[in-house]
């Protein structure tokens, strides 16, 4: 967007929405507790991203993998906005799925994907800046479900949504590979 639109657009929830401003809580999980299943999980998360329509369409991309977490970032652009110029609540909750779901797969076996069971999804402020990233952590990890929660801020931080979500395990027909895109 060019300057003058972003300041309107920022002039606009500040005078509308008054967004209070509420931190990302950046908490730390014992990643000793986690149970790698395999050791190429980073492969396999990074080859079913990239197999994945729904972010690259997005402008989404993949920026961390690590055993129970996710990072992901989208350059925010008119192409995800909604009327008011932020970006649409349905882009940040997939974004926030997605993180979810690539997490719990960090943590499952060679042979299982994973499949979204129920997420809840809360909005606390417009998204604003250039980029949005969306981070998100195993809570709990089981062989057949897992629970995380996922995160979207903007570039100073602010906390825009937080979803918490149940992700099942789901078990693949031997040979099977993700499709790419």
């Amino acid at each position: 967007m060019k300057h003058i639109e972003r300041v309107l657009i920022s002039e606009l929830s500040r005078a509308i929405l008054k967004p209070r401003r509420i931190r990302s809580e950046n908490r730390e999980v014992d990643m000793a507790n986690y149970v790698v299943r395999d050791p190429d999980f980073e492969a396999r998360v990074r080859a079913g991203f990239a197999a994945q329509g729904a972010m690259n369409l997005m402008g989404i991309r993949l920026v961390s993998v690590k055993p129970g977490a996710i990072e992901m970032v989208l350059d925010i652009t008119n192409k995800v906005s909604q009327q008011q110029g932020f970006v649409h609540g349905g882009v940040i909750t997939a974004g926030l799925d997605s993180a979810s779901g690539f997490a719990a797969q960090t943590l499952s076996a060679p042979s299982y994907e994973v499949l979204t069971i129920e997420f809840k999804t809360s909005f606390f402020a417009p998204s604003t800046g250039d980029s949005l990233t969306f981070r998100s952590q195993v809570l709990k990890s089981g062989r057949r479900v897992s629970y995380c929660e996922a995160e979207a801020f903007t570039d100073d931080r602010t906390l825009v949504a937080k979803m918490s979500t149940s992700i099942a395990m789901v078990e693949m027909p031997e040979g099977w590979s993700p499709k790419s895109s």
